[in-house]
């Protein structure tokens, strides 16, 4: 999922001209994961306590550790997908946030020495890799999107970078009318 957001030059104190916010698809919340563990877990202790009653007691550990695996399992998938980048834009840097609920690593790179590099997909089945190069140093950013929505990246990346180097123009203006 992409959301792009872009500002009038002179709207924010920080000079931020658009944010790109990327998210991988969301195929369950939160609450519906826990919805769905009470639903697994009550059907396979109901039928592990059946067990035990009958004298099969071993069932129910392997019961337990197999509701353990499975609640881990979906845990850790759903935090994977709640990945977020942010990437800012002003007129002089592009800042990429990454994280899950709160940026855990922050990369600020002037906008004149990044670019933005797409690799084509080496078969119609795999898809493109988009990445910003700084000096040097490469960061894929989107891994998660599909095509079409590296497509809408693209666009979207286009756009505001047409209204940063503008807001950059207008800058500069400014800067020398006050200078006379």
């Amino acid at each position: 999922m992409i959301r792009c957001i872009s500002h009038a030059p002179n709207e924010r104190p920080d000079k931020v001209v658009g944010t790109i916010t990327m998210q991988p698809n969301h195929s369950m919340s939160w609450k519906a994961l826990g919805y769905f563990l009470m639903f697994m877990m009550t059907i396979s202790f109901s039928i592990a306590l059946a067990f035990t009653a009958m004298g099969y007691w071993v069932v129910l550990p392997f019961t337990a550790l197999e509701m353990a695996v499975l609640s881990y399992c979906l845990w850790l998938c759903l935090r994977r997908s709640s990945l977020q980048e942010v990437l800012s834009l002003t007129p002089e840097t592009i800042t990429l946030e990454v994280g899950i609920r709160h940026p855990q690593k922050t990369y600020t790179w002037q906008r004149f020495f990044t670019k933005i590099q797409v690799q084509p997909a080496f078969h119609p089945w795999y898809r493109k890799k988009v990445s910003l190069v700084h000096k040097g140093t490469e960061l894929e950013i989107g891994r998660f999107l599909n095509a079409d929505e590296q497509d809408e990246l693209l666009d979207s990346l286009r756009r505001l970078i047409r209204q940063a180097d503008a807001a950059q123009i207008t800058d500069t203006r400014s800067a020398s009318d006050r200078a006379e």
